[in-house]
């Protein structure tokens, strides 16, 4: 179900871009965003506010990536308000469930020109943190580096699962 404001329809194009999306999603095809996206789309990831990636070619490589360390996407319907438009999608990474809204706008055309991630719970984040920027960088950068943010990200992982079981059994 889409909601939309009486007084502020969906912008031409939004709905059609967000199902293109959660088609995309669904079927793990990072290649069909090359068509939905406007060519100066700005992504904002869930794992650091000092990274964003920006330009259809760079949003389209890392949501290969993204589908590639996320496993059973499902997405919701989504609400709509003017050019913006949210929808929830769950997935596994590594085994573990995770849970995310995705916050899309668009432009006059009904290409995507930003998308924002807001992603729960706290383990399985850090294990998407562990998982995907390695290979982004190592797809960006070469293996070695993708080898040493490996290193540095993947024992940020254990611990918040390790966390996440042990902790609700003192509380």
């Amino acid at each position: 179900m889409s909601f939309s404001s009486s007084d502020e329809p969906a912008a031409p194009g939004l709905l059609s871009a967000i199902t293109a999306l959660r088609t995309a999603a669904e079927n793990a095809d990072g290649e069909a965003l090359a068509g939905i996206v406007a060519s100066d789309v700005i992504f904002h990831t869930p794992l650091t506010s000092r990274i964003r990636f920006e330009g259809r070619e760079e949003v389209t490589a890392l949501h290969r990536d993204i589908f590639a360390v996320i496993e059973g996407l499902s997405t919701t319907e989504p609400l709509t308000r003017g050019d913006t438009g949210v929808f929830t999608f769950s997935g596994h990474v590594r085994g573990l469930k995770l849970e995310a809204m995705n916050l899309v706008r668009v432009n006059d055309h009904g290409k995507i020109v930003e998308f924002t991630i807001f992603a729960r719970p706290l383990p399985a984040l850090a294990t998407l943190f562990a998982t995907l920027p390695p290979r982004v960088t190592a797809r960006r950068r070469g293996r070695a580096k993708g080898a040493l943010v490996a290193a540095l990200a993947t024992p940020l992982g254990l611990a918040l699962r390790t966390a996440d079981v042990l902790v609700p059994r003192l509380i």
